[in-house]
């Protein structure tokens, strides 16, 4: 029989030893239950011994099989290293859970809640209920400003569609708090640089109108001195440079007076230009946090200075004017920057004489270097050089050398922390992080397939605020040079067009946007969004504009060339949403849906550039298949080599848990997905067709393990397919064939990899 208690009498005493094995909240008006119950849960102040699984108490098992027994050494490691002591139920920790939720319920507007809880279930399983009934709300009926300066009243009235406070809302103490520092943020950048939080105070009358209709009153008094209340203008802007104590690259200089500031730069060769475009405030201008905010932000980010210091000094004149000074302190940081990576790589890589798919496992270093502030108005010059080694293996391919897959990168980039070109753009999106960025990069890659160059130059704009980036890159041009390096592919690919379309020598001139949200918190248990849009992709615009503009003919091969070469068109998008929904501490599931489409059109009808089409398969992706061994669609012949697509639609959920500490994690997972041509070519089910897609989807499950270093993630998973669209239609659901062991071992594919698959 259950013990029923109300929440506000003395502790329940038992002679029993009971385990917690679960806590249930019941809300009886379930109309809002799902609003307030993960709030509600987060009060509980004893939690049960921590699951995997969902279900499997591991560390409670642990525990007590370093009971039984002689105490031994290795028994005790089992008790206190590995297992996790058992969860008693104590009626102090469940008392002190009913105060905290009938605290939160009141923030809420719910006055008179009624909390009592039942301790039910056997010794061993015994579950906790909390019953709430949460009762009724008091809602605002009605608001009343108090305020006693008549500016800050018109001020805060003229903004009030913003406030957080509306009419038929429950008094919930957050909407109070948060119109606290919206009237005060405000006020701050409207010139009161003197006024603080504390002057802002609420009060109800719950007895007025009744029915559990309360009267809110916002007040603001003025402060004795009144001074407080004054707007402050800003008086002059002094920026000096300050080269810390151990430096001696920097001397003393008279400081320079320019329209809108005083720079000191002490010998340091940076631009007033540079200021003058970051500094957001003026001389003769309100006062404005949000100003004085942005630009403390915007000097941080030239990632010039490793210190920026604002200090903010109030000036009172006289009882009807006021202002301040500014003094911005900056301290250089190291002008040159180097560092080295070290890394373990695996890629994905397939035979193309053999048609066999695998994964690749190699060694790479990358070296990075920066040279802060080049010509002397904050640009960066950026190196990177990446050198790295690969063992492909595969059928038909000598097992020596052992590494026969090489590549080299060295990309250059010059950032500029401006928007070059459109500066009173720059100067709009004051609250951004705004970045132009040139770019040029070779790379030079060879394996026992082919050797391939590839030259690109590019113009990129950024702009960055809060959680959302958003890139711009008006003109990107790519020259992809690639060669045989087998004889035999080489003959192969004289009557295949898929092997023509990968060697050919590609020139790709493009234009792009991007967005980036990522709502992340520094707080990490928190659920989250990650979503990455490649928002449009358009190729050779340009040239196609010249060639119809002035009617020029094709070449002998049939195309449209610039440079001798031919030139690509298409249009392509692709997006990757993500989503990380966390359960507690120790259990997590992420959702991922990634969809793109790629259209070639005019010049290059047939395929898009092999390096911009999609593929399936392999640890990152639908993890029961190789990389690179499924699709277009369901088609599947012998010795194919085309198993790339102009779509793609992929769906994969994970739940993650943790099994030992937080160093060892377990998962389970299923993917699913698949990629197709848009345009029919002659091949059966490559195509892509609403009515038929979902039948060819690849689906796949199994279980994984992870290494959590927190600066490294090593990861192993096991999987099989369910769904094996290579078959036909009627014999595609694999899973009942794992009967037999032999089968489920030959359809058992293992992938290692460093990092989360996503």
């Amino acid at each position: 029989m259950g013990l029923l208690s109300a929440c506000n009498i003395s502790k329940h005493a038992s002679n029993d030893t009971r385990f917690l094995y679960k806590n249930k909240i019941q809300i009886y008006e379930s109309n809002i239950a799902r609003f307030y119950d993960a709030d509600l849960n987060s009060q509980i102040k004893q939690v049960p011994n921590k699951k995997i699984i969902g279900i499997y108490r591991l560390g409670l098992r642990f525990y007590l099989i370093g009971t039984k027994g002689k105490d031994n050494k290795f028994k005790q490691f089992l008790r206190y290293q590995i297992g996790e002591t058992p969860v008693i139920v104590d009626s102090n920790y469940i008392e002190a859970t009913c105060k905290a939720m009938n605290a939160f319920l009141k923030t809420q507007g719910f006055y008179y809640p009624e909390i009592r809880y039942q301790i039910k279930g056997p010794i061993q399983r015994s579950t906790v209920l909390f019953n709430v009934r949460m009762g009724k709300p008091y809602t605002i009926y009605k608001i009343e400003r108090h305020i006693a300066d008549p500016i800050i009243d018109s001020i805060v009235a003229a903004n009030f569609d913003e406030s957080f406070i509306r009419l038929g809302n429950p008094i919930q103490f957050q909407n109070l708090l948060n119109e606290q520092n919206r009237i005060t943020d405000l006020l701050r950048n409207n010139g009161y640089f003197g006024f603080t939080k504390e002057a802002i105070t609420f009060d109800f009358d719950t007895i007025r109108f009744g029915d559990f209709k309360a009267m809110l009153g916002i007040n603001i008094q003025n402060p004795a001195h009144f001074k407080n209340n004054q707007t402050f203008k800003i008086d002059s802007i002094h920026v000096s440079i300050d080269p810390g104590k151990d430096s001696t690259d920097f001397h003393p200089h008279l400081p320079l007076t320019f329209k809108d500031f005083i720079y000191a730069s002490n010998g340091y060769p940076l631009k007033p230009t540079v200021l003058k475009s970051t500094l957001l405030i003026s001389p003769n201008s309100l006062f404005s946090q949000k100003k004085s905010n942005g630009t403390f932000q915007r000097l941080n980010d030239l990632q010039l200075f490793k210190t920026v210091n604002i200090n903010v000094v109030p000036k009172y004149e006289n009882a009807d004017s006021a202002r301040v000074n500014y003094n911005i302190r900056l301290v250089p940081a190291s002008k040159y920057n180097f560092s080295i990576e070290p890394q373990l790589i695996t890629t994905d890589q397939a035979n193309l004489v053999s048609g066999a798919t695998f994964r690749n496992y190699g060694l790479a270093t990358v070296f990075t270097s920066n040279i802060n502030n080049i010509f002397k108005g904050a640009e960066i010059l950026q190196f990177r050089y990446r050198i790295a080694l690969e063992a492909q293996r595969g059928p038909s391919i000598a097992e020596k050398p052992f590494f026969n897959s090489f590549e080299s990168a060295l990309n250059a980039n010059l950032i500029f922390p401006k928007l070059l070109g459109f500066l009173t753009l720059d100067r709009a999106f004051e609250n951004s992080i705004n970045k132009t960025i040139l770019s040029s990069s070779i790379l030079f890659e060879q394996n026992v397939n082919w050797k391939r160059t590839v030259f690109s130059l590019g113009l990129n704009y950024q702009f960055s605020k809060k959680q959302l980036t958003f890139q711009v890159t008006p003109s990107e041009i790519s020259f992809i040079r690639t060669d045989f390096a087998n004889n035999e592919l080489s003959e192969k690919s004289k009557n295949d067009p898929y092997l023509q379309s990968i060697f050919a020598n590609n020139l790709i001139t493009n234009s792009r946007v991007e967005l980036l949200y990522n709502n992340q918190s520094i707080k990490k248990n928190n659920s989250y969004f990650f979503i990455r849009w490649d928002v449009l992709e358009l190729a050779g615009i340009i040239p196609s504009a010249i060639y119809e503009a002035f009617q020029l003919p094709k070449s002998d091969s049939g195309y449209f060339q610039m440079f001798g070469v031919r030139f690509f068109n298409y249009a392509k998008t692709y997006a990757d949403v993500r989503f990380n929904q966390f359960i507690d501490v120790n259990n997590k599931v992420v959702y991922r849906l990634a969809l793109g489409c790629a259209l070639p059109f005019w010049n290059s009808d047939e395929f898009v550039p092999f390096d911009k089409r999609f593929f399936n398969g392999g640890a990152n992706s639908i993890r029961a298949f190789l990389p690179r061994s499924l699709g277009p669609g369901a088609y599947n012949v012998e010795d194919q080599l085309d198993r790339s697509g102009d779509m793609k639609i992929e769906a994969n959920a994970e739940y993650r848990f943790n099994i030992f500490k937080r160093y060892f994690e377990g998962a389970l997972f299923v993917d699913a997905g698949n990629i197709w041509r848009i345009k029919e070519d002659g091949r059966a089910e490559a195509t892509f067709k609403l009515n038929e897609f979902y039948k060819q989807l690849a689906v796949g499950t199994g279980f994984g393990f992870r290494l959590n270093l927190d600066f490294l993630v090593f990861r192993i998973d096991w999987a099989v397919p369910v769904m094996d669209p290579r078959k036909v239609l009627n014999k595609r659901f694999v899973l009942p064939n794992y009967a037999d062991p032999g089968m489920l071992w030959e359809a058992s594919i293992l992938n290692f990899g460093v990092g989360y698959p996503f």
